[in-house]
């Protein structure tokens, strides 16, 4: 009965689509493997595909957490008597109906229909074909509460790069999927660093730990050392390293009994646990800041008696527009930017003016202000990741000076520049000692050229492996400890570098505009804002133009 329907003379010009299809989707798949990368839609595709292919899964503003992984999801712009929604099938049911006095069985789709203003994220892939390996990456697109900018939105994050150091793809026995993001923001040698990254997808496989490590942005990496960490550990219990670059072991965060915004609104189940559910300045906020600058948010627990000190867990990091502001910042210095990296790398006046920005005005640093008898101190300050993997940091909050039953912090993160996903405290801790933790290097290293490159990845000593252009990458294996078992280790990527990021040197250096960025408290603020409108007003406007010639 179904292979009929292919045999009908009006049906054979889709038969052979279909089989040309088949065929190619063999000979590709045979001559390499899948690669699935983040997709963002535009206007056009909206509007000329419904179906939205690719949805993994959508966040909801009330925290609601929709699978759409085996459902088909399409967006109209017009629905029955509805506009600007998503609608989610999942197959069909089978009802009675009476037609013409005969009773027939129908086929009726099962469906839901969300408006675009009630969703905060989408989470999207896209899958390619690239020789040798199976990639998976999955990124977020923040869904507006102003609907009328959505596909600007969308449009806008397709065609701007989201700046940060190498790509590191874990192996987990299947596939290669995206695992960690370090170095994010150390655009200049002086900011070199030391990162450690949670490796929560890596497996052995055939006696290696695999990882494959790719530039996939509009930079010059430098990578000096990258090697893994196993840290052991008691089985149940779990491991964070600190700021310190010690490892933190325990068995439970505790989350905060209240968190409340600017306005009062409570907002705690953002930050209770991992749950891909993010906290983070709103599009309506971004294209309405005209007062409010900073967020401020306000952290209560419950104080347990005689504890004396607490770890802060933090799993958040910067957003992806506040990634894109580091080049439209630095981009300023237009053809004196190499004069200001080489007054950086003096690792002087410069450095330090630079550093002192940063954390005054809380772009890429925040501030832990803890609530004490004598008011509210500085306890920490959160260097910033991502944007599009946080990894999870605790940092050591003393509370001998706080009294009454009650923690409470602030945390005044600038619009549009921060996310955070869970923070809680640590109450039951112990440091993981120097015998727990063992380093692997490299038992192979080979770039796309067949290179060895475990020489340069060997230790920190200013001999870079370098990465110069979008798609260099390198393949690593590490021999997996004959005694490792998951339970009671956890695997961490140590590097380190750098990495510069290329921008339009023939320009001339706006220092008048620069200058006030850097003297005038909150003016970067303003300037985010500014750009963020203008970015948004020309591609709406962009869209209008398309909509009326088509």
């Amino acid at each position: 009965m179904f292979f009929k329907v292919f045999n009908r003379t009006k049906n054979k010009p889709f038969v052979y689509i279909i089989i040309c299809a088949l065929l190619t989707f063999y000979i590709i798949s045979s001559n390499g493997c899948q690669t699935t990368y983040t997709e963002r839609y535009t206007s056009q595709n909206l509007k000329k595909k419904k179906q939205l292919s690719g949805i993994s899964h959508i966040l909801l503003k009330d925290g609601t957490y929709i699978n759409t992984e085996d459902k088909l999801v399409f967006y109209y712009e017009k629905y029955a008597d509805t506009s600007n929604v998503l609608i989610i099938t999942a197959g069909d049911t089978v009802i009675a109906v009476n037609e013409n006095g005969k009773h027939k069985l129908i086929a009726k789709p099962i469906e839901k229909i969300i408006p675009l203003s009630e969703v905060n994220e989408v989470y999207v892939s896209r899958t390619e074909f690239d020789t040798g390996k199976t990639l998976l990456l999955i990124g977020g697109v923040i869904v507006g509460l102003a609907v009328a900018y959505v596909v600007a939105v969308f449009i806008y994050l397709a065609s701007h790069p989201i700046h940060s150091c190498p790509y590191i793809y874990s192996y987990d026995g299947f596939k290669y999927i995206y695992d960690a993001e370090p170095l994010g923001g150390v655009i200049c040698e002086a900011l070199t660093r030391t990162d450690l990254s949670r490796l929560e997808h890596l497996s052995p496989s055939d006696g290696k730990f695999k990882l494959f490590v790719r530039n996939e942005n509009d930079e010059k990496q430098h990578l000096d050392e990258m090697k893994l960490l196993m840290v052991s550990h008691e089985e149940g219990l779990s491991v964070t390293p600190g700021m310190d670059n010690k490892f933190y072991k325990y068995k439970e965060i505790v989350p905060p009994i209240s968190v409340t915004d600017e306005n009062g609104k409570d907002i705690t189940g953002y930050f209770k646990s991992k749950d891909d559910y993010r906290w983070q300045t709103g599009i309506d906020l971004m294209l309405n800041a005209n007062k409010t600058k900073r967020h401020s948010l306000k952290f209560r627990f419950k104080k347990p008696e005689g504890v004396k000190n607490a770890l802060l867990f933090f799993n958040g990091g910067i957003t992806g527009w506040g990634s894109k502001m580091v080049k439209n910042t630095i981009s300023l210095h237009g053809n004196k930017i190499d004069d200001w990296y080489n007054d950086l790398n003096k690792k002087g006046e410069e450095l330090k003016s630079l550093h002192n920005y940063i954390i005054n005005e809380e772009l890429y640093y925040l501030k832990v202000n803890l609530l004490e008898s004598n008011g509210y101190n500085v306890r920490a300050v959160i260097p910033g990741g991502g944007p599009k993997i946080d990894e999870d940091k605790v940092f050591n909050i003393p509370l001998e000076n706080i009294t009454g039953e009650f923690i409470e912090f602030n945390l005044n993160p600038p619009v549009g520049y921060w996310k955070f996903e869970q923070i809680g405290l640590i109450y039951d801790y112990e440091t993981v000692k120097e015998n727990e933790v063992s380093e692997l290097n490299a038992a192979y290293g080979v770039d796309r050229s067949g290179n060895d490159v475990r020489k340069e990845l060997l230790s920190t000593d200013n001999k870079y492996l370098e990465m110069p252009e979008i798609g260099n990458a390198f393949d690593l294996q590490f021999d997996v400890p004959d005694n490792y078992n998951k339970k009671t280790c956890e695997v961490f990527l140590k590097t380190n570098g750098w990495y510069e990021i290329n921008t339009d040197k023939t320009k001339p250096e706006q220092k008048a505009l620069l200058y006030d960025l850097m003297n005038t408290p909150g003016r970067i603020i303003d300037y985010s804002i500014l750009l963020y409108k203008q970015s948004i007003k020309e591609l709406t406007e962009l869209k209008n133009k398309k909509s009326l010639n088509n």
